[in-house]
């Protein structure tokens, strides 16, 4: 019987997989060059906020220092390219593997902390990337940064479905790496050990009780969602340049905005949730249009209207946008 539940959990997985990039290839071919940076934008995004969605949906670890594990990828990928000269579709799943290790350093610390302290121990971590890359000048070359990004297409593949504009490449790069991470998340949602990491989430002793060691728990769930959280920094840092600006402290809080705004418990929420924070600042341009406001007034309106936002999420209806399918996944 388990088997069969397993291999029905992977169907239902691969078809939800398939759909999604179905259509993701769809809107990709009709959108204009900007909108297809906007929409690799979102992949690369949705990948972080997945790792939000694992953490602290599914297993109620809140963590603030979701950008600086983006960064562990987008660094390892920039340096494996750079000074091994090693093509993205090999730096990438190493930095994957460097963005674990890290997952797995602080789980250890992790499994000992809880609530605020355990948000305020990652948030650290996040506000010391500056430190590191200007005291490891050499290797990180500081506030400058390291020049990185997709690059153009291979010969075999504009031979055989011509050539795609730098920004459908864009597009084309993220997707894979964004359908496997929608697989693998949804495997885990409805995994035993999503449902362990559910347990956690709403009682530990409890959990304990019923035999599960929430201690090794807390460490695998860090470690699972920093392999997506390195994932999406990888991807992330490949949109022109690695460096501490960008990512900075908000990054992590843009990711957690998302998923809360989508639904905090929902794949399908993390994606919405990712559009909303992408969009929403061309939204209000095109909203505000006729109105004459000063450039400092426009630049920080799409921050304070998502506060807003996120504000009248948490109020209103905590579940978030997808919230309504929330008892699917309980």
């Amino acid at each position: 019987m388990s088997n069969l539940k397993a291999h029905s959990i992977a169907r239902k997985s691969l078809i939800r997989t398939f759909l999604f990039t179905v259509v993701m290839l769809i809107l990709g071919s009709r959108f204009d060059a900007y909108n297809q940076a906007q929409l690799a934008l979102v992949l690369i995004l949705f990948i972080g906020v997945l790792s939000v969605t694992i953490l602290t949906g599914i297993s109620g670890q809140l963590s603030l220092g979701q950008g600086a594990l983006m960064a562990v990828g987008g660094y390892s990928t920039a340096l494996m390219m750079i000074n091994y000269k090693l093509s993205l579709w090999i730096a990438i799943p190493l930095s994957i593997i460097s963005a674990g290790i890290a997952g797995l350093l602080l789980g250890v610390a992790a499994a000992r902390l809880s609530g605020p302290y355990l948000a305020g121990t990652t948030l650290v971590i996040a506000l010391a990337i500056p430190t590191l890359a200007n005291r490891f000048m050499s290797v990180f070359k500081g506030d400058e940064g390291l020049p990185v990004d997709v690059g153009y297409p291979p010969a075999w593949f504009s031979n055989t479905f011509g050539e795609p504009s730098y920004e459908k490449w864009q597009i084309y790069v993220a997707l894979p790496f964004a359908a496997i991470a929608l697989f693998f998340a949804s495997n885990i949602l409805l995994s035993r050990s999503g449902r362990m990491w559910r347990a956690i989430r709403d009682n530990e002793l409890a959990a304990s009780l019923n035999g599960v060691n929430y201690s090794r728990q807390k460490i695998y769930v860090f470690i699972v969602s920093a392999t997506f959280a390195g994932l999406s920094g990888a991807l992330y840092g490949l949109r022109g340049l690695v460096g501490p600006s960008v990512y900075p402290v908000s990054l992590s809080l843009t990711l957690l905005t998302a998923a809360v705004l989508g639904g905090i418990r929902s794949i399908s929420g993390a994606f919405i949730g990712t559009v909303i924070v992408v969009y929403l600042p061309d939204w209000i341009e095109k909203a505000l249009g006729n109105f004459s406001l000063s450039e400092q007034v426009s630049n920080f309106l799409p921050a304070l209207i998502s506060s807003l936002l996120l504000i009248l999420v948490v109020v209103i209806n905590p579940a978030g946008v997808a919230g309504t399918r929330l008892h699917k996944h309980k």
